[in-house]
């Protein structure tokens, strides 16, 4: 039987922190416990969608006004710089409540609330991460966290740097990510991800398309020309037989990709 993988596979072979049942993280204890902080990632108050637009309007009426009096073109860059600064200081009059930060430690992560309050975590106690960029629907970017043993994603949005946090996260727990999925597919012979969309074996992959009509397809691993994790955080397959590379949504996609690109080159002659 094929084992479906999920963040939650990650706790039968790595230990992890106690985690409160209702999903969310106990305290782990003080934050110097984690090392000295390495990097800060803060918080920022988003300029609401309904007023951008008269932001936006009133700042190309000021430029153009300005250039108008002073029969000059230099005062228009200067006019949009103050505005653009002036949007990005909104978030520091107003801080957004909830989280105020996210602090990278040398053992972990800290979470500093509004109040000041902080929440460790220790490597140890994250499982998987998903990140998303956003901007195909107007979607903010945003970030997913699952600790061990939550019901429940910690969801991370309105970040300065967000990307970079979790282009970290991933070179952090990439090596143990990689680590259970040998071990599960050593155990249990084979592993599915994308919720059965695509199966893994020793000897190659099973991918069935999301189209209840569409014929499944076998991939040898002789057949598979690459494997990463897309700018999306999508996973993305290449095989030699199929033009478009297979796209599919998976937890800690880069951790899956080196996965596949490890049996790859293991399976070549």
């Amino acid at each position: 039987m094929a084992v479906v993988w999920s963040p939650t596979r990650v706790r039968a072979v790595r230990p992890a922190e106690p985690v409160g049942q209702s999903g969310r993280f106990d305290q782990a204890g003080p934050a110097g416990r984690l090392g000295p902080p390495v990097r800060v990632y803060r918080r920022f108050r988003p300029v609401p969608r309904r007023a951008r637009i008269p932001l936006d309007v009133c700042t190309i009426v000021m430029a153009v006004a300005a250039c108008l009096t002073l029969g000059q073109w230099w005062p228009a860059p200067v006019v949009v710089a103050v505005a653009v600064l002036a949007a990005s200081g909104y978030g520091w009059l107003r801080p957004a409540p909830g989280l105020r930060a996210v602090r990278v430690h040398e053992g972990g992560l800290v979470l500093v609330a509004a109040d000041g309050d902080e929440r460790p975590l220790p490597w140890s106690s994250l499982e998987a991460t998903e990140y998303s960029p956003g901007g195909r629907h107007g979607e903010g970017e945003q970030g997913r966290i699952w600790p061990a043993g939550a019901s429940e994603p910690l969801v991370l949005d309105h970040l300065r740097g967000l990307g970079r946090l979790f282009r970290e996260l991933e070179e952090r727990l990439s090596p143990g990510l990689r680590a259970a999925l040998h071990e599960t597919l050593r155990t249990e012979g084979s592993i599915r991800f994308a919720r059965g969309r695509l199966t893994v074996t020793a000897g190659g992959l099973v991918h069935r398309p999301p189209h209840p009509l569409a014929a499944t397809e076998a991939y040898r691993w002789a057949e598979v020309e690459s494997a990463r994790a897309s700018d999306l955080g999508e996973l993305e397959i290449r095989t030699h037989s199929v033009g478009l590379p297979l796209t599919l949504p998976v937890p800690n996609a880069r951790a899956a990709a080196d996965f596949l690109t490890e049996l790859r080159a293991a399976a070549a002659p």
